[in-house]
């Protein structure tokens, strides 16, 4: 694969990655009541959940930069990479342990969008390997 081509596909895990962190911080942060809301279950403290948005959101400006500048990028790909999966093996075990009162669908549909992430930035960072080094 050239390096045009890898460069190409890590810059649409990054735009993935960029989007669903964005999204969910942003809805996080700024509309945690809702969010809380849709989930149904036990109230939560809104901070609880405003802070997890503001990680989000940090991890999607991490990403814009790594967007406009992705060679020699490794460590910010690497944050980009596992920060989904163990985001995702999280949401897994809530929902393998049933150890959680809220709406199934507010845990199944994360758990898969971050695990479709982790694989999509995978595969950007296997293709564009040669430029992060």
């Amino acid at each position: 694969m050239s390096q045009n081509n890898g460069l190409q596909s890590l810059k649409v895990a990054i735009v993935f990655s960029i989007i669903v962190n964005g999204g969910y911080g942003l809805a996080f942060f700024l509309t945690p009541g809702t969010m809380s809301a849709m989930a149904g279950g036990t109230p939560v403290e809104h901070g609880w959940l405003r802070w997890a948005g503001g990680v989000l959101l940090g991890l999607a400006a991490g990403g814009i930069q790594a967007y406009r500048d992705p060679i020699k990028q490794k460590s910010m790909i690497a944050t980009l990479t596992f920060a989904p999966l163990f985001s995702g093996l999280a949401f897994a075990y809530t929902l393998l342990a049933e150890s959680y009162t809220i709406h199934t669908w507010f845990i199944l549909v994360p758990c898969l969008i971050v695990f479709a992430m982790f694989g999509v930035t995978l595969w950007g960072r296997s293709a564009a390997k040669e430029l992060l080094e």
